[in-house]
């Protein structure tokens, strides 16, 4: 039975990494050119509703919404509005070869702001990890080059918001349900872009608002199936599963865009994935649970920082 919740687990993983990828595409190709970045967010927090909503009637029950750190899910979900803002807009102009490997500093960073904010000790070997990690992002970021823009400066940004989000759960939350976390995330996303999208409000074309329900049951499936891995997987089962969405990301751009990593994308994601790959090792090694740990995951559904 542990090996066929294996199979499952790590088959969810993959299809909610993967979907979120997909996700991307539909912004980048349909909508991110057309719509404020604030209008694709509400949305898209709108329709997420749907899948999560259906989780919470079908499976966990309205109960797990009752808490005592609400407050600490609306200060997620502000800071997931405004990370997804900086990842959408992104979209304009950078292909996802060169905006993936910079989001997935966030575990570096993750593992960094442990040691100040959670007192975690770190080793030479992982902190050997953390600096050959930044180099892959600089890599693939070449700051002072013309290559180099406002929108992929604040990527890094991005990327430490995730790095937050994450951390305040481990500090504040860590027994609190992943699908009040998504709910919350939306919900708080929804409030707030619609309150600026009133100002900035740009009418659907045609029949858009079908790729907008669209996204926004991709939005909400996609972070519960990976919800659902993370509690169904070990950690040193689960936390590689990540790295399929770069994997993936160069696959779609490819198919939807036509985009091809250059040498510096390319290089720079590999010394990124070994860095990641190598500092969840030694966590598993040590016995050290970071991000990576199942029940923490499993709260952080790694739903845009939702």
């Amino acid at each position: 039975m542990k090996f066929e919740n294996n199979y499952i687990g790590i088959f969810l993983g993959f299809s909610g990494y993967v979907i979120f990828v997909l996700l991307d595409s539909i912004i980048k190709k349909y909508l991110v050119n057309y719509y404020p970045v604030i209008e694709i967010n509400f949305f898209i927090s709108l329709f997420s509703l749907i899948p999560i909503s259906l989780a919470l009637y079908l499976i966990s029950g309205w109960k797990v919404l009752i808490n005592n750190k609400i407050h600490i899910q609306l200060f997620r979900g502000l800071l997931g509005l405004i990370c997804a803002a900086i990842i959408i807009n992104s979209f304009k102009n950078h292909s996802f070869s060169e905006i993936y490997p910079i989001l997935f500093s966030a575990p570096l960073i993750i593992t960094a702001l442990s040691f100040f904010v959670l007192k975690e000790k770190i080793g030479p070997k992982r902190l050997l990890a953390v600096i050959v990690g930044f180099i892959g992002v600089l890599i693939v970021a070449r700051p002072g080059t013309i290559h180099f823009s406002f929108s992929l400066f604040l990527l890094f940004l991005g990327a430490f918001i995730l790095a937050v989000n994450v951390i305040l759960i481990r500090r504040y939350a860590s027994n609190q349900s992943s699908i009040a976390f998504a709910f919350y995330g939306f919900l708080v996303g929804l409030i707030i872009s619609a309150i600026i999208t009133t100002q900035f409000y740009v009418p659907l074309k045609n029949n858009d608002i079908y790729i907008f329900i669209l996204c926004g049951i991709i939005a909400g499936s996609g972070g519960l199936c990976i919800s659902a891995a993370s509690k169904m997987l070990e950690s040193s089962l689960f936390a590689p599963l990540q790295y399929f969405q770069l994997i993936a990301g160069f696959v779609f751009g490819y198919l939807f865009f036509g985009d091809v990593p250059d040498y510096y994308e390319f290089i720079g994601s590999l010394v990124i994935s070994i860095s990641g790959l190598f500092i969840i090792y030694r966590d598993y090694q040590t016995g050290i649970k970071s991000f990576t740990s199942k029940v923490r995951v499993s709260n952080d559904i790694i739903n845009r920082g939702n």
